[in-house]
């Protein structure tokens, strides 16, 4: 009798291909790529294939591979573990237009004060489309920190007072960096350090975020900042965008005299 076999695969999106080529993770078209080739096919009708899902790859991916397993005649032998990491946030709460470039999915709350969410990568996240190295760049980090502060905000706070609209402004940002982020399953927890909300026109926020990864801590990114209803700060954005233009325009060098033909 044969023994069986398991092989167990993450697949990462099409973006994440430095990352493939350097581990044994695949991307979704190389995956598919190797399914035509028959690279995955076995004469052993216990041999398992196990597909877990990373990072940067969606739903429609997902069908795309499904369709090719059953054009191969396997879908019975493999098995795909889609991630747990859940919904990804909304526009109100990461204050982003494009479902692309959300970066949190599965917000929690586990106390008073901590929060949890999983990093969430699509594979046309704006920051990574230009981007070659195999890990996830800091920039990314960033703004998922940002977008765990926002949230935690905007659906455990902000939400007091739903006749305003909030706009959050940052006094400061401290960040570290201990790891690398690589384009897998982790954690964000976000412990809020102090939330003001004794004057809803001017919320006060100090949160710090910090990020895991296969046991690692990865970062840190603490945040304090503050939130104002949009219409305060629109009138605030508008009064220093013409400072600024008049400023400018002081500053632009004047055109010489024209000289006057004879």
């Amino acid at each position: 009798m044969p023994e069986s076999k398991t092989t167990t695969l993450f697949i990462v999106g099409d973006r994440f291909d430095a990352f493939a080529d350097q581990t044994s993770a695949v991307t979704v078209s190389r995956f598919i790529d190797r399914l035509r080739a028959g690279v995955y096919r076995s004469t052993a009708d216990s041999n398992a294939l196990v597909l877990a899902e990373g990072q940067g790859v969606t739903a429609y991916d997902w069908d795309r591979i499904q369709e090719e397993l059953t054009r191969c005649g396997s879908p019975e032998r493999t098995v795909i573990e889609r991630s747990p990491r859940g919904r990804p946030g909304n526009h109100t709460e990461t204050h982003k237009h494009r479902e692309s470039n959300v970066l949190i999915a599965g917000l929690t709350r586990h106390s008073e004060t901590s929060f949890r969410a999983s990093l969430r990568l699509h594979n046309d996240q704006e920051m990574q489309l230009d981007h070659q190295a195999s890990h996830v760049q800091g920039m990314v980090v960033l703004e998922a920190a940002r977008q765990m502060y926002v949230a935690v905000c905007e659906r455990y706070h902000t939400c007091r007072w739903p006749e305003h609209r909030y706009s959050h402004v940052f006094d400061r940002l401290e960040t570290s960096f201990r790891n690398f982020l690589f384009p897998l399953e982790a954690s964000i927890d976000g412990e809020v350090l102090q939330a003001d909300l004794s004057d809803p026109d001017l919320l006060v926020f100090d949160i710090e975020v910090t990020f895991r990864q296969a046991a690692l801590h990865a970062a840190t990114v603490r945040m304090t900042g503050t939130a104002l209803p949009s219409a305060v700060m629109a009138h605030k954005e508008r009064r220093g965008a013409v400072r600024a233009v008049r400023h400018a325009l002081k500053r632009v060098p004047a055109p010489p005299e024209l000289a006057v033909a004879e």
